[in-house]
C-alpha cells in the first residue's frame, strides 16, 4: 500500500506543489493522475522513489517510511 499523509512539497523560491496531500492507494489498485500544468503530477510521483524529500508529512509504502 501507499500512503501519504499530510504532504506538503515547497520548492525554494516559495512554489507550493502540494498541500496537505493525504491519500491511500491498496496493493493491486490502478490510479490515473491528471491535472493542468503546475499541479504537481511530476512532483507526486517523484515524492514515490524518494527523489525528492517531502516539506512536511509521511510517505509510507508497504508500512515503511520512504528516506
Amino acid at each position: 500500500m501507499i500512503q501519504f499523509e499530510q504532504v506538503c512539497k515547497r520548492y525554494p523560491g516559495g512554489h507550493q506543489a502540494l498541500n496537505n496531500l493525504s491519500f491511500h492507494m491498496p496493493h493491486g489498485d490502478m490510479r490515473f493522475l491528471t491535472g493542468h500544468s503546475g499541479a504537481g503530477k511530476s512532483t507526486l510521483v517523484n515524492l514515490l522513489p524518494a527523489f525528492y524529500e517531502t516539506t512536511s508529512g509521511q510517505i509510507t509504502i508497504d508500512g515503511k517510511p520512504t528516506e
